[in-house]
């Protein structure tokens, strides 16, 4: 009788476990993937709470109209409800990856992830009351993006036109996004059918390897791992075996740069360097720190949609030739523009990696603020005084390395350029993130763009034309 009553306990627990994982699972993911859910386009609640209402306006941050709704009626006395997007059509396309449009073509961008607040679904019922009384219709909430649209434009005229890839431009010290563009674009207005291509969010979506700009990674970890690592002399012939197969890690053009200081092996990209100093330390650390900058995060920012980045596809131990081709930006690495761009604002913010913010503040319809900007840290990267040492090397990328044309008479410009190699392109993804090191222009910026040639010809000009612009020159 005992041996059943124990038995009836052990079922009535495991009965009850059943009930209450589900439930408390539930609630978790309620809490963190809950405006994923409630903005997704298969919420059929979300679809029906959206017919009758006058969408909000969209703005930037100086209050340029990004988006509006204008409401007639038709010749049966239909209420008919018209989105139309900013004036200037350059404005439209530069800034249509995160506004979006009303046909959907952009995923996750403001107009569907942010359509809690445009559509008042978060409105309680006594305020929908209020508003049907006193104005006999329902208004979502005013919405101010962090957005500069006419930096936004600027950038966007400086991309080569028949290329793919994207711009991120944001504040280091709170994570306000002030271009988040992807290549090739569109006019949400023109009526033109949106191809795939231009319908991808590349600054948030497109996952590929970050070439070099990763060396700022394996930099940190070497300086943290490898004691006198700095102090040290390495030798580049031009390339170094790995493996048991022997597979050889290459400098760019074959380039043998001799006797090199680690800062000297930064300046001038030296894969041959960067390959040994990941074999030196090891996958653990090197691991380690990647992740430490995020890497292998499952991202639930609150504002926008990022795929994650991934250090490599499986968690076993990199070794030989995969763990050195990691060390100097190649292998299995995936991350995107948006990523790399937090990876330079956490050297430039003392190792403080923000969170990336989109929303400046919502407002509802009779002026109530519904949501404000809070500046939020992500995570630490790494400790200041790596930071330091790092900011000290991509300066000197800049003033006399692979970075010189990203250089501004008067700025402080801080960089590190990448030219990732890919199998199926013609020519290399030109990659570079750098940050101008003053507190007056507090901003770091990643350029990426594919099949175009090396980070150092083809993304650098366009820095420096944005970091000259940021800061009025």
């Amino acid at each position: 009788m005992k041996q059943l009553r124990k038995s009836i306990r052990v079922i009535a627990l495991v009965l009850a476990l059943m009930v209450l994982l589900p439930i408390g699972y539930g609630g978790y993911s309620l809490i963190r993937y809950g405006t994923r859910w409630r903005t997704s386009e298969y919420n059929t609640y979300l679809t029906s709470m959206k017919s009758g209402v006058t969408a909000g306006s969209i703005y930037d941050r100086n209050g340029v109209t990004l988006a509006s709704t204008t409401v007639s009626t038709d010749e049966t006395g239909e209420t008919v409800r018209t989105r139309t997007y900013a004036q200037d059509a350059s404005v439209r396309a530069a800034v249509v990856h995160v506004v979006g449009d009303t046909r959907g073509n952009v995923k996750n961008a403001a107009e569907s992830f942010m359509a809690e607040y445009l559509y008042g679904t978060n409105m309680s019922y006594a305020e929908r009351l209020k508003q049907v009384l006193s104005t006999g219709s329902l208004r979502g909430d005013d919405i101010t993006l962090t957005l500069d649209s006419s930096l936004c434009a600027y950038a966007a005229s400086l991309f080569p036109q028949d290329k793919s890839g994207a711009i991120v431009v944001m504040n280091y010290k709170t994570g306000e996004i002030y271009a988040l563009q992807s290549f090739p674009n569109y006019d949400p207005q023109s009526g033109k059918t949106v191809t795939v291509r231009q319908a991808l969010n590349r600054a948030t979506r497109w996952l590929s390897a970050p070439g070099s700009t990763f060396k700022v990674i394996t930099l940190a970890a070497a300086l943290q791992s490898l004691p006198g690592a700095a102090e040290s002399s390495y030798t580049c012939t031009g390339g170094v075996s790995f493996g048991e197969h022997q597979r050889v890690v290459t400098d760019y053009g074959a380039a043998a740069h001799g006797t090199l200081t680690l800062k000297d092996a930064f300046m001038k990209s030296c894969n041959s360097t960067f390959a040994m100093l990941a074999c030196q330390m090891g996958d653990k650390a090197l691991r380690k720190t990647a992740q430490s900058f995020g890497l292998d995060d499952a991202f639930t920012f609150r504002d926008l949609v990022v795929e994650n980045s991934a250090y490599a596809s499986s968690s076993a131990a990199l070794l030989g030739a995969d763990l050195a081709w990691t060390g100097a930006g190649q292998n299995q690495l995936a991350v995107t523009p948006l990523h790399m761009c937090m990876v330079a604002a956490a050297v430039a913010n003392d190792g403080v990696m923000m969170e990336p913010r989109l929303l400046l503040r919502a407002v509802g319809a009779e002026g109530a603020e519904r949501q404000t900007f809070e500046p939020a840290v992500y995570r630490t990267a790494m400790d200041a005084q790596t930071a330091a040492t790092v900011r000290e090397y991509m300066r000197a990328v800049v003033t006399g390395g692979t970075g010189r044309s990203a250089a501004v008479r008067g700025l402080t410009v801080c960089a590190k350029t990448g030219t990732a190699e890919i199998d199926t392109q013609e020519k290399d993804n030109a990659w570079f993130i750098g940050f101008i090191d003053d507190d007056a222009y507090p901003f770091a910026v990643c350029v990426a763009v594919e099949n175009a040639g090396t980070g150092g010809a083809v993304a650098a000009p366009i820095a420096q034309k944005i970091f000259a612009r940021l800061a009025g020159k």
